[in-house]
């Protein structure tokens, strides 16, 4: 019994040393790609490329990437040796240590079933194209699920800036977070949609959604600027949006009087099936 107190002890400090997802680097800014949604066996491809420091020197990422596979992972300046997947941690292995302070681009291509639960996650509208995510669940726990469709530091202190590229059928919008950069048509009967979050956000605030969307459009009178007010809805529910939204304008003002001017590009809404969820505009 004692030999084995002691096997023990001497194990577990190097178990307790396990790396924590983020833990040697500092993420700035995601660019995100994602397309090739399957709306009858909920699945969809992936390429997201990481822009990080390193806060210490390292040889090993942890990143997180939740039900999706990572089917390969590449770097701008450094050559990874391996990767591997458990659970949601996705680890990256280099070739030789990378010393604290140097900035490097991780490329990670990925795919396959998304993750749901109750209430968070990817979430497909049911019978009907329409697909978004919830960026935290109310089962999982941490909460935080940014990871259910992009690899990332996926907690709610590390912040990034943000591109997101969504590609998607002709007849369907893709809506996200940030400011409309542009949309320009494949060729292939696919369109691709391109938004900018110029503001550093947690993972779990950055969002997408997609389907038959019509716009709305306002406009309200800040107290530094026009902020523009966005409302996407399902054609069938374009009547009902100037009544759900009558205040508004009120609401805002009442947040600019009472903390500061509005800080963010838009005051946006998307219909979803589920909800509600903030994201950041």
């Amino acid at each position: 019994m004692k030999k084995i107190f002691l096997i023990l002890s001497i194990l577990l400090p190097f178990a307790l040393k396990a790396q924590i997802p983020g833990e040697n680097i500092d993420v700035t800014h995601y660019e995100i790609h994602v397309w090739d949604f399957d709306f009858a066996n909920h699945t969809m491809q992936g390429e997201t490329f990481i822009d990080c420091t390193t806060t210490g020197t390292t040889n090993t990422v942890v990143l997180e990437l939740k039900s999706l596979v990572a089917s390969d992972v590449a770097c701008d300046l450094y050559s990874v040796e391996s990767f591997s997947q458990e659970g949601d941690f996705l680890t990256v292995v280099f070739d030789e240590p990378i010393e604290a302070g140097e900035n490097a681009v991780l490329d990670v291509r990925y795919g396959g079933s998304t993750f749901s639960e109750y209430w968070g996650g990817v979430e497909w509208w049911p019978n009907c194209d329409y697909v978004y995510n919830l960026g935290v669940g109310f089962e999982s726990q941490p909460h935080n699920l940014g990871k259910t469709w992009f690899p990332c530091v996926d907690n709610f202190t590390d912040k990034a800036t943000y591109d997101v590229y969504v590609t998607v059928t002709n007849d369907m919008k893709a809506i996200c977070g940030g400011n409309h950069v542009e949309t320009f048509d494949n060729g292939d009967g696919t369109t691709t949609w391109h938004w900018n979050t110029p503001q550093e956000i947690s993972t779990y605030y950055i969002s997408f959604a997609i389907g038959d969307y019509e716009l709305w459009e306002d406009v309200y009178h800040g107290i530094e600027r026009d902020i523009p007010i966005e409302v996407y809805a399902k054609p069938s529910q374009m009547n009902y949006v100037p009544g759900t939204f009558v205040h508004i304008k009120e609401i805002v003002s009442f947040f600019e009087e009472n903390l500061r001017a509005y800080p963010f590009n838009r005051i946006g809404y998307v219909s979803t099936s589920k909800g509600c969820m903030e994201h950041t505009d």
